[in-house]
């Protein structure tokens, strides 16, 4: 009998209204003049230069609750940031910390020519050895929340579609542990 000795906790939920308000106000609010992409990067980011957590908290407040809630946390988003891949730009492999949880919205996202994050296993499959990737089954709307630790990437935009995402980081308050 297989008994599961560990969780590896992911949440995924579709933000309501997506077409109709979210995305616009998502889009209208962020500053595309204050991208930029320094030789460690391969992609377009305005992360650093963004002010918008107070902002996001808002507009998915219902869905950061049912995370909460699920999750059994309070927390509080630390920072937000968007990405933005042109034909050609990808992300090495990272992770955000040890502690707490990263989420990405997919704004901009056309599942029939971009991939999704692809996200990499803390261990390897014991039955061969072998690194576990799973790609994040999403469209444009979809918020997925995951443990800031997961290694996480994206591939190449092979599209000249642009592919926008918004990230933020969330702390867990003191209190929920």
């Amino acid at each position: 009998m297989k008994v599961d000795l560990f969780e590896y906790p992911c949440f995924q939920y579709k933000i309501p209204n997506w077409e109709i308000c979210v995305q616009q106000e998502i889009y209208n609010r962020i500053n595309f003049s204050q991208f930029k992409r320094d030789s460690l990067d391969n992609f377009w980011t305005d992360r650093g230069n963004s002010d918008y957590c107070n902002y996001i908290q808002q507009l998915i407040l219902p869905q950061l609750s049912m995370f909460c809630a699920e999750a059994q946390i309070t927390c509080h988003m630390t920072d937000a940031w968007t990405a933005r891949y042109d034909k050609g730009d990808y992300q090495l492999p990272h992770n955000h910390r040890s502690l707490g949880f990263s989420a990405i919205i997919y704004i901009e996202y056309d599942p029939s020519v971009h991939t999704p994050t692809c996200f990499i296993a803390p261990w390897q499959d014991p039955r061969c050895d072998k690194t576990i990737l799973k790609f994040a089954d999403v469209d444009e709307g979809t918020m997925i929340v995951f443990p800031s630790s997961t290694l996480h990437f994206v591939q190449p935009n092979e599209s000249d579609k642009r592919r926008t995402i918004l990230s933020f980081d969330l702390l867990p308050d003191e209190t929920s542990y």
